[in-house]
This record gives C-alpha cells, structure tokens and sequence, in this order.
C-alpha cells in the first residue's frame, strides 16, 4: 500500500499508518539518501520532530532559487523548535554535480538529498519547484507553496510559515492545501 492511498483513507488506526510510512519509504531503506553537500547519509522521518518539512528544490529553476531566503529564514525560525527540514532534488534533468555546485554555493542550512530516477517525488506527486509537503507519523499536516509567488518576492501570504506556526502552537493546520508556483519537476533526463 503506497503511502498516497494511506492519506486518502478516512479513518486509520495509528498502528496501519505507522506500516503504511514505513512501506512509503520501504525503497528507499532507513534513509532518504546523501546530502549533496556534505555527503553525510541523510534518515527518513524522525518521530521526535514536531514535524517533517520536505521541500522539493531545483537547481535551475529561478522559482526554487528564489524561495531559498525564505527556507533559509524558516529554518533558523523554526528549526530550534523541534521541526526536521529535508531539501529534495528530483530534477533529472540537472547533473548531480550541477546540482552539489548549486547546493554547496546557496548554503542551505539543512541537507538537500539527491532523488535518483525521481522515485520521492513520484512517491510524494510532487509536481513543482518549490513544492513543500509538512508531515509528522505519515500524516500530511501541510501541502504547497512556501508562499503565493513564483519568485519568492513580495509575498502577501505566507502558506509555510502559517502552517508550521499552528502546528508549533499545537493547532491543525487552517489552510493544508495550496497552489504550487513554480518549474515542473523533470523526470526526464534531456
């Protein structure tokens, strides 16, 4: 049972989504990959963390590019509040060392693992960059924007943020759906 057909049940013991987390990442094994930068292995979902931010990333797209300040910002936010942030690159399209060169020059502070043959973002129907997906034991808190631009400029509504405040505070998360601006995901290799 994949995990996107565990999300869409109604009702789920703890018990079978806690199966259904572990078979999601079953292909990929305890851990998610190695960071791009650092080359340290990088581990699934930490159930110590208040929540998991996932955020799919680019190396060329200027709409991933241009979200990294903010990601940057709300990872010293919140990040010291018991959130685990995860950068996800999926792009086939862009060469691992384009990639690393990328990574390693933005210095995000949180790792950002390279997704060979985009299985985590098919596994996650992530579609864009940046698309950011907010989960804790499986359960998806948050999906979306980071905010509502493509450029990550001028934004007037800030969707992360809002959400990882509630579920920092404790609250359900108002708004656990939102418009993605940005690149598509190439899972292609031309």
């Amino acid at each position: 049972m994949s995990y996107h057909n565990l999300r869409h049940m109604k009702t789920i013991s703890p018990h079978v989504l806690a199966l259904g987390l572990m078979l999601a990442f079953s292909a990929f094994g305890s851990e998610l990959g190695m960071d791009l930068v650092s080359g340290r292995k990088v581990s699934g979902p930490d159930s110590s963390f208040k929540a998991t931010v996932y955020v799919f990333l680019s190396a060329r797209c200027p709409c991933s590019n241009g979200h990294e300040g903010a990601l940057k910002a709300l990872y010293r936010e919140f990040h010291e509040k018991g959130f685990q942030f995860v950068g996800i690159h999926s792009n086939q399209n862009e060469t691992e060392d384009e990639a690393r060169a990328h990574f390693s020059a933005s210095k995000l502070p949180f790792p950002v693992i390279r997704d060979v043959d985009a299985r985590l973002a098919d596994e996650f129907r992530a579609l864009k960059t940046p698309h950011v997906f907010v989960k804790k034991d499986g359960e998806s808190l948050f999906e979306g924007g980071v905010d509502d631009t493509a450029s990550g400029v001028d934004s007037k509504k800030h969707y992360l943020r809002n959400a990882l405040l509630e579920i920092d505070s404790g609250k359900s998360v108002t708004q656990t759906r939102v418009r993605v601006l940005g690149c598509a995901i190439s899972r292609s290799k031309t």
